[in-house]
């Protein structure tokens, strides 16, 4: 009977602490963020060709023609001959401000200029010119932030410059 005890007494601050746990309650996580914003007249005007660069945080690979495009998030795409493996060669970069999808059809490029979806003739692109076909206005969501979580109220539309478009992010 008394080791009945012992052990009742022992256990009864475990059980008390365990029953002040909150296991159901969700963390709340706090974005370190701040957006990169552009104007839509600027996302408009925003892709180019630009001279080869080194590829940063690479996102998508697609394979065509002898062709690897990569498409680096919120930036853009590199082009990348692969006739011979064994010696690639970085022919160039698209500038896509907030890029993060791509697709090849034929020879059109579709690919996401942050809220935009744009049509890109591939054909001219390997000549030197970009050739934007198409664009079709607020498809997609604005960009999240990289750590997962919801775009802060303090950066949605209303309460941040007039006429703007979140194409990424950076760390504060």
């Amino acid at each position: 009977m008394k080791t009945t005890k012992k052990i009742w007494l022992l256990s009864l601050p475990l059980l008390l602490a365990v029953g002040c746990v909150d296991f159901n309650s969700t963390p709340v996580v706090y974005t370190t963020y701040s957006p990169i914003l552009i104007t839509r007249s600027n996302l408009a005007q925003s892709v180019s060709i630009k001279p080869v660069t080194n590829i940063g945080d690479a996102a998508k690979i697609y394979y065509k023609d002898n062709y690897i495009f990569i498409s680096e998030r919120f930036k853009g795409v590199h082009i990348i001959d692969n006739t011979n493996p064994k010696a690639p060669v970085n022919k160039g970069y698209i500038a896509i401000p907030g890029c993060v999808d791509m697709a090849i059809k034929n020879n059109i490029l579709y690919v996401d200029n942050a809220v935009d979806l744009i049509a890109i003739n591939l054909t001219e692109v390997e000549k030197g010119n970009l050739v934007v076909l198409k664009r079709i206005e607020n498809v997609f969501p604005e960009v999240f932030p990289p750590d997962g979580g919801v775009i802060p109220s303090k950066f949605n539309t209303t309460n941040r410059p007039k006429n703007t478009i979140i194409i990424g992010w950076k760390n504060n």
